[in-house]
């Protein structure tokens, strides 16, 4: 071979090893490209994935549902009807019942003789703000003769709104006479109306109004000495100490009952107390400011109640 054949064979080999290309390797993506891609993924309508929550998220949700169905502040607080002024929230719930049974006791200022005896009622939550009231009044015991044992009377009450920051709770009721007792007759009806209103922390005011038209009587009283139109208002206070236990004060004047009498002037000290999971036991005692022979001297009175 010549040596020109020989240096071309090798500059051939050479270039046919550089024009064989490198083997490719597999490079991991930059963090660059992962963005891009991400991006890219959310531009065609991926989600991305949930951000962590604190793990006392779910805790903190169920505080904020508890805090909102709670009764909150403004709250029936047991000063019912019970006591001479009530509070303007209702006694039950929707679907709820309230037996209340209780021991009157009065003495007068005419030296009559005392009259005293057990009453009952029950209450149904027609809705949260409405209830239903059936009660059996005042049995007056040791006494003979008409004395209308067994009177009924019904009540419909309606809270008409809560109280907030700047307005009080309202409410009005209506009650009726039935004369279902011995010797009864005729059927009264009254309308009520109530207001409450939170003064200081723990601390509230009520005021209430009634009249009442007067028709017959109920066994034992003169029909015909009744006043056919009667009323009555005053303001009540009360003190909650615990959520179990709570005081009031009331003040009552109202018309007398019978013509020839000048107004009752009744100035009245109670308390409430929880005793049991939906049970309370309530007394009250009544003090005459007056000295009227209608108007009690000294009466007392003492109720256990059972929600349910």
């Amino acid at each position: 071979m010549s040596a020109r054949f020989v240096a071309g064979l090798v500059v051939v080999t050479i270039t046919a090893g550089l024009a064989v290309p490198a083997r490719a390797q597999s490079t991991p993506a930059t963090p660059a490209f992962r963005g891009d891609l991400s991006l890219a993924q959310e531009k065609n309508g991926a989600k991305k994935p949930a951000a962590a929550q604190p793990a006392d998220a779910k805790s903190t949700a169920k505080e904020t549902t508890r805090t909102e169905t709670s009764e909150g502040e403004y709250h029936y607080r047991e000063i019912s009807s019970f006591f001479n002024i009530r509070e303007a929230y209702a006694n039950v719930k929707q679907g709820e019942w309230e037996i209340e049974s209780w021991f009157e006791w009065e003495t007068k200022s005419d030296g009559s003789d005392d009259d005293f005896g057990p009453a009952f009622s029950l209450k149904y939550g027609i809705t949260d703000t409405i209830f239903a009231e059936l009660e059996v009044e005042t049995i007056n015991l040791g006494d003979g003769g008409e004395q209308g044992n067994g009177e009924l009377g019904l009540q419909l009450f309606w809270e008409m709104w809560k109280e907030a920051e700047w307005y009080p709770a309202m409410a009005t009721f209506v009650e009726m006479r039935i004369p279902s007792g011995q010797g009864s007759s005729g059927v009264d009806a009254e309308l009520h109306f109530v207001v409450t209103k939170t003064l200081l922390p723990n601390f509230r005011g009520h005021f209430e109004g009634f009249i009442e038209t007067a028709n017959g009587a109920r066994g034992g009283e003169d029909e015909d000495e009744r006043r056919d139109f009667q009323w009555g208002v005053g303001p009540g206070f009360d003190y909650s100490f615990s959520d179990d236990t709570i005081a009031t004060v009331n003040y009552l004047n109202r018309c007398s009952e019978e013509y020839g009498h000048h107004n009752q002037n009744i100035l009245e000290f109670g308390v409430a107390q929880k005793v049991a999971e939906g049970q309370h036991v309530k007394a009250a005692l009544d003090v005459g400011l007056d000295g009227d022979d209608e108007t009690p001297n000294f009466a007392a009175k003492i109720q256990w109640a059972i929600e349910f």
